[in-house]
């Protein structure tokens, strides 16, 4: 790996991690629905319009219902859950614990596929990683609050959804050019938010604060066009194997974001939970 693309790889985990600072301040005007509704429609057709500066032939046809399922389970559903999560926890505390992904995936790759046993080494890592997530809920558990764990009930949530949509997409979008799958899914997700957007939030009525408008712009823009362009870019470069080091670096900015900008505690049950949990990826991802 060279050094532009050690670079690019931290400059995409600083935008990633930063995804969850831009969920914490939007949400504070502008409901759940809506602001994801905007946020995979205006990153989809960003995308749309790089593509067809990149290529002059059309995106090809979707498989049957691929996208649909895609666009569910990695747009619509985790990104309101993030979103309605941050509402009452820390963006850095969401970082984290979407960083559990990874373990999610193994075990469903492992278990309810059944395509491979999974090595000792594993197993220790979906503990480890396990344990984690019970210390970065202990404190909320001991307190029995209950709004907040609801919130990190509903990261969780996302994390799995995230996982599920993974551990799919390696035989349905198999073939299928990366851009055109990133665009079929953030468009189908946003087509599925955007009618309860308009029933239950009415966004024409609503008077958004400057900053949520421009939380929701930079996630739509930075935290998904110019990021997924990043993404394509750097899993040509480096592969599949360089390209998941990222996984590392969106928690630890996430982590990092919130206490710059939104003054979060960095409590020794983040930083031990997050030592955990990305320990634990490391040896399940292996």
């Amino acid at each position: 790996m060279t050094g532009s693309d050690l670079l690019l790889l931290f400059a995409l985990g600083a935008i990633w991690g930063g995804s969850y600072l831009f969920f914490a301040v939007g949400v504070r005007t502008i409901p759940p629905l809506t602001f994801v509704a905007g946020r995979l429609l205006i990153g989809a057709a960003l995308l749309m319009l790089f593509h067809s500066r990149r290529r002059r032939e059309p995106i090809g046809d979707p498989p049957p219902g691929v996208f649909l399922v895609m666009g569910f389970f990695n747009g619509a559903l985790p990104h309101t859950l993030i979103a309605w999560s941050e509402q009452t926890i820390a963006s850095g505390l969401a970082g984290v614990l979407i960083a559990t992904m990874p373990l999610w995936a193994a075990g469903m790759t492992s278990w309810m596929l059944r395509e491979e046993r999974p090595s000792r080494r594993q197993l220790a890592g979906l503990l480890i990683g396990f344990l984690g997530i019970i210390v970065l809920l202990f404190p909320d558990l001991r307190r029995a609050s209950r709004s907040h764990l609801l919130g990190e009930a509903a990261v969780l949530m996302a994390a799995i959804s995230y996982a599920g949509a993974t551990v799919f997409a390696r035989r349905a979008l198999r073939g299928i050019p990366p851009l055109e799958a990133a665009i079929g899914q953030l468009l189908s997700g946003g087509l599925m938010v955007l009618p309860m957007s308009l029933i239950l939030d009415r966004p024409w009525a609503l008077s958004p604060a400057p900053a949520s408008i421009a939380a929701l712009l930079a996630l739509a823009v930075l935290g998904t066009a110019i990021a997924y362009v990043m993404y394509y870019r750097l899993l040509q470069r480096v592969g599949v194997v360089g390209i998941s080091l990222v996984t590392y670096l969106n928690p630890i900015f996430a982590v990092i974001w919130g206490a710059l900008w939104l003054g979060e505690p960095l409590s020794e049950w983040i930083i031990g939970g997050m030592a955990l949990i990305l320990t634990g990826v490391f040896l399940a991802g292996r």
